[in-house]
């Protein structure tokens, strides 16, 4: 039989893997450094922009012609298949990892979730949480400071992938679930138009749309802007600043 000591000692050498999400501009890679800065990080967004210093394609996507964009797809495809194989050679080695992504689609994540767990990990899940303000904000200053910026498009977009899976991820990972607000003080948590309108006003269509395609986007545009109004009138309950490190420091312990 058994012993109820080595079920106890078994639980505690279990690997651990903690899935991090949330938008653009977050603060995720700040709040590795913070919290849980001795986990190897599994980030695709580390390989991708690696492969596109190499390609001559470190700057701003909004700068991309459609020639780069198709490129930067082909490398984002080469990253995707070198991060697959660090994470897998990492579960081998039974490490304790971070997965550090968007968590804008859920299904891949309960996915990987169970392949960790049928390896023996227990898993966590730390979800970052900023305003959509503070999000287009700070990926604007990511690419004035040289890094790689995305389309204002494509973060409002993310954003609200990103936060219609707050519920999901909580019931998934149920007590293992951590919602941090990482919103600076005072931070507009509105959907303010006039605003916002300021960073779509500072870049250029890849190429010249259609009529019917530009009504198109008008439609979809409304969709995502009526959704996003619709979560940011009632947001989610955050974790209580005081209990962040401390849940970490037992899921770890």
């Amino acid at each position: 039989m058994i012993s109820l000591v080595d079920l106890l000692l078994e639980n505690i050498n279990k690997p651990k893997a903690i899935f991090l999400a949330g938008p653009a501009g977050s603060g995720k890679s700040s709040f590795i450094k913070d919290n849980i800065p001795n986990l190897k990080v599994i980030n695709i967004d580390d390989t991708y922009e690696e492969l596109l210093k190499k390609a001559g394609l470190d700057k701003p996507q909004s700068e991309f012609t459609s020639d780069e964009l198709s490129q930067s797809s082909k490398l984002m495809g080469q990253a995707r298949k070198e991060t697959t194989s660090k994470l897998k050679d990492a579960q081998e080695a039974g490490e304790n990892i971070v997965i550090d992504g968007t968590g804008a689609a859920s299904n891949p994540i309960k996915k990987k979730k169970t392949q960790l767990e049928e390896l023996g990990y227990d898993t966590m899940m730390v979800m970052i949480y900023v305003s959509p303000l503070v999000s287009l904000e700070r990926n604007r200053s990511r690419g004035e400071r040289g890094g790689r910026s995305l389309r204002p498009s494509i973060i409002v977009r993310t954003w609200n992938q990103v936060n219609k899976n707050v519920d999901v991820f909580r019931n998934m990972f149920g007590n293992n679930f951590i919602l941090v607000n990482n919103d600076p003080e005072g931070a507009d948590k509105t959907y303010n138009e006039k605003e916002i309108k300021k960073y779509f006003d500072q870049v250029t269509a890849a190429r010249e749309y259609s009529d019917e395609e530009k009504a198109k986007k008008a439609k979809e545009r409304q969709e995502l802007e009526s959704s996003i109004k619709s979560l940011l009138s009632d947001l989610p309950e955050f974790t209580p600043q005081t209990q962040i490190k401390s849940k970490i420091n037992g899921f770890l312990s």
